[in-house]
């Protein structure tokens, strides 16, 4: 499975960053989502095993949480313990169980399983999926309606469809993607403008509503993504085969075609059930250099199509960017593994020009989407993004006017193109990695709802998300309110859905805050196994957050999060909450965000995810990481 990456959800930092803004919302019961309408959790289903840590305290032997916030223990006699030694990754079958809050939690339990210990590639995965109670199998009645679905099209599925077969569409997407899509095709049009098509996965045509496919697609909500597997919405059946933009291989989409001038101006969109055949299917590594006018194996038509692509992307973000929305591009963390799925390596993900054309392709099209429906008056999914708590705008204010951001009387940052004007100042200052990571959270984190309520940080008054119904079930909404609008007789609306799209948007955004607390878990461990090889290295790093417990530190180049104590400061320091800063208790010494510090790896937890630093010298100095 392949994610595009969504520049509307929220990315963090490293772990520590994350465990942060994730306690913060633990403290508020059932809200799962930090601003906006809470989104409540159903309880938790009734577990028939349990997965944990082995430990012997004297003779005793327990099971107890791997990377889990609960207090539980499970008794396991030494004849139960079926060949698990302490330190072991296990499943727990309960033998007896007792009342404690919403769950029933085991007393007594006999392992029957070992997965391995922390830090292996299935253990990790077993205890994430088993924590978060992620759906992994396809019931019965879903494979076996996938399997019955034919291979090929049909004349019924061919009629009425806009035959687009002799466009050069092309797939872009990352080198070890499965599956594919989305195509995009760029032509020159009159006028030095372009003609951009881009055509989606007609995924609506295979699965029906209320079928079993449907539900437990509405069930998952959304594909998961490791760094090292995936959790499909979809059977690999549709998602990797019928509903994948093979090249050569006819295939049903839905096909967004927009005109847009020069100056990135985008006129009105057009809508068709398509009939499409990729031309190719390129990594954006090979579309990048094709695109930046490099030597490249692919036709001459291809090729141009992709520079037009480029053009056509450039002219799109610079409108874009003008009109106020916001360009949070930050870098974040690649994890390189080996074939057991260990992490050999941390670096910085690679962001292409052909990462950045795909993305405005794909903004235009959900935009324009967005749009159509709402003057048709056609109920559907958004995808909203309501503007920061005052709250966190004054923070924000702060941090602003302590850097000399403001050109005189501190700026309304309540509007997104203001805000968007002050992060342009901060480019290319040493603080801009900072105002950047403390702008991303200040920002409420976007949601699903059945009401267009706007996008603050792309600055969009509608937008939702039509561009991967093989990943998110919202879009696989869209995608049946569009086919809704196309079907609707001339001067008449469409038919209003006799579907509850309210409870459909909070189940979606529910499960889309699930997944990315799993991915994020899953990336922490990883991230945890890589260091602890490394304990005792030094590494440059700068200061990500500052508490009264001690400073969160980054890694250059790498992006892990760690803590260094207050205990583990020279001297004794107070946190002085206007400044968020450490402040020495004697002299003049001071803590800062933003502070570059060398500090040393001295205790990686695997079982807890955390990472302890110490500073390696006496004083803080900006110097580049080591290697690792």
């Amino acid at each position: 499975m392949a994610r595009r990456r969504d520049p509307t959800r929220r990315r963090g930092g490293g772990g520590a960053a994350r465990s942060r803004r994730d306690s913060r919302a633990r403290r508020q019961p059932g809200a799962l989502r930090r601003g906006g309408a809470p989104t409540r959790a159903p309880e938790p289903a009734p577990r028939d095993h349990w997965i944990g840590i082995l430990e012997r305290r004297g003779g005793r032997c327990r099971v107890t949480p791997y990377r889990d916030d609960g207090l539980w223990a499970i008794a396991v006699a030494r004849s139960a313990l079926g060949g698990a030694e302490p330190g072991d990754v296990v499943v727990v079958e309960p033998l007896a169980a007792r009342r404690r809050r919403t769950l029933r939690v085991p007393s007594r339990g006999r392992v029957v399983q070992v997965l391995g210990r922390p830090g292996d590639a299935e253990a990790d995965f077993r205890a994430v999926v088993w924590r978060r109670q992620l759906p992994v199998e396809f019931p019965p009645a879903v494979l076996e309606e996938a399997a019955s679905l034919p291979e090929g099209i049909g004349s019924d599925a061919r009629s009425g469809r806009l035959d687009l077969r002799d466009r050069d569409f092309v797939t872009i997407d990352p080198e070890s993607a499965r599956d594919h899509d989305d195509a995009v095709c760029v032509e020159a049009d009159g006028g030095g403008g372009f003609r951009l098509w881009v055509a989606i996965a007609d995924v609506s045509h295979y699965v029906r509503e209320g079928s079993p496919i449907d539900r437990e697609a509405l069930h998952r909500g959304n594909s998961v993504y490791f760094p090292d597997r995936a959790i499909p919405m979809l059977p690999e059946r549709l998602s990797s085969e019928l509903c994948s933009l093979r090249p050569g291989v006819d295939r049903l989409a839905f096909a967004v075609e927009l005109p847009v001038d020069r100056g990135g101006r985008i006129g009105r969109g057009a809508f068709h059930p398509a009939l499409i055949r990729s031309r190719a299917r390129l990594a954006y590594g090979e579309a990048a250099l094709a695109m930046q006018g490099g030597d490249s194996a692919l036709p001459v038509a291809l090729g141009e199509g992709l520079r037009r692509l480029g053009d056509l992307a450039g002219a799109l973000r610079r409108r874009r960017l003008a009109a106020g929305s916001i360009d949070l591009d930050l870098p974040s963390a690649e994890i390189v593994l080996d074939p057991e799925g260990r992490p050999v390596e941390l670096r910085e993900a690679p962001r292409t020009a052909a990462h950045r054309a795909v993305e405005e392709a794909m903004l235009a099209a959900n935009r324009t989407v967005a749009v159509a429906l709402v003057s048709a008056g056609v109920r559907s999914i958004f995808r909203n993004h309501e503007a920061p708590l005052e709250k966190d705008l004054e923070d924000l204010r702060e941090l602003f006017g302590g850097l000399g951001l403001f050109r005189g009387a501190p700026a309304e940052l309540g509007d997104a193109k203001r805000l968007a004007g002050l992060l342009e100042r901060a480019r290319g200052r040493p603080e801009e990695r900072l105002v950047n990571q403390t702008v991303l959270r200040s920002l409420r984190q976007a949601r699903y709802g059945d009401a267009s309520l706007g996008h603050f940080a792309l600055g969009f008054e509608h937008y939702l998300h039509f561009t991967s119904p093989i990943r998110r079930y919202a879009d696989l909404v869209v995608h049946r309110a569009l086919r809704a609008l196309l079907a609707a007789a001339p001067g008449r609306s469409a038919a209003a859905r006799p579907d509850p799209l309210g409870r459909i948007a909070e189940r979606v955004s529910w499960r889309e805050r699930l997944a990315m607390e799993a991915e994020r878990e899953m990336v922490d461990l990883k991230q945890c196994a890589f260091m602890a090889e490394r304990v005792g290295r030094e590494y440059g790093g700068s200061v990500s957050g500052v508490a009264p417990h001690g400073l969160y530190v980054t890694l250059d180049g790498i992006f892990v999060d760690g803590l260094v104590h207050v205990s583990r400061l020279p001297g004794a320091f107070a946190f002085d909450e206007r400044s968020r800063s450490l402040v020495a208790r004697r002299g003049s010494r001071r803590f800062r965000l933003g502070d570059p510090l060398r500090v040393r790896v001295a205790r990686v937890d695997r079982v807890k995810a955390r990472i302890d630093f110490e500073l390696a010298s006496g004083r803080a100095a900006a110097q580049s990481s080591a290697s690792s």
